[in-house]
């Protein structure tokens, strides 16, 4: 049965996952364009029951007989190390986000065409995107770096590290495809970047709190209620 899940789960992260973020992200487009108030909010809670739903999934792949250390699911080998990375990063990435804030309504302008929908005015609907931010890193890293780079090493023992690393990525950039090419582009060389810091660590720790800050940035860079209005044009 562990078999079965195991090749389900990862025909579920390679084909639905693009399918359904593109799905969610055009729906929520239409209700925010035919004025539905509370559109990002459900959009959000909707990503929140996937992310949820699909970390059970990788619980259950455990209580069936999956190692956590295969998966990443242990403590890192220097924690000394990963906390120094970690303030590292997430220094650059607070400066970086308080140093565009200025420009917010630029970037929102720029933007909309690709991420409109996703960003968040309200207070409520900030406080569900910062819930989908951390469950992204949690989600989405356990998903990608833990379980598809163990499946591939797994089904697919012919292919190498630096391989199995590209097919995650790309993977894991197919699933932004809502983005549009830019989009993908983008997450699949985050993938990258993440994937390098699972292997060099052991560990999902530092590729979990880096991906669930790099989302959550979005909070530090759009103040609250910063333009609603600009938010909804880019859903038309």
């Amino acid at each position: 049965m562990t078999v079965v899940l195991a090749h389900l789960f990862a025909a579920y992260a390679v084909l639905a996952v693009p399918a359904l973020g593109y799905l969610w992200y055009q729906r929520a487009r239409k209700r925010i364009a035919s004025g539905a108030p509370d559109a990002k909010v459900q959009l959000y809670r909707s990503l929140v029951v996937e992310q949820i739903l699909t970390t059970g999934v990788v619980l259950a792949l455990c209580s069936g007989g999956l190692s956590r250390t295969s998966l990443g699911m242990v403590a890192p080998r220097s924690w000394a190390w990963n906390i120094a990375a970690l303030l590292v990063v997430l220094g650059l990435l607070v400066w970086s986000s308080l140093r565009l804030r200025p420009k917010a309504e630029k970037i929102r302008e720029k933007v909309k065409d690709k991420v409109g929908v996703l960003l968040p005015g309200s207070r409520q609907e900030r406080f569900w995107f910062g819930v989908v931010s951390v469950g992204a890193g949690v989600s989405e890293e356990l998903m990608f770096r833990g379980f598809l780079l163990y499946y591939l090493s797994t089904y697919l023992p012919q292919l190498n590290t630096p391989e199995r690393v590209l097919l995650v990525s790309l993977s894991f950039g197919l699933g932004h495809i809502y983005q549009g090419w830019i989009g993908v582009a983008g997450a699949g060389t985050l993938g990258v970047i993440l994937a390098g810091l699972y292997l060099t660590t052991g560990s999902l720790f530092l590729p979990v709190v880096i991906h669930a800050a790099v989302d959550a940035r979005v909070l530090l860079m759009f103040p609250p209620d910063a333009s609603p209005a600009v938010a909804a044009q880019g859903a038309a």
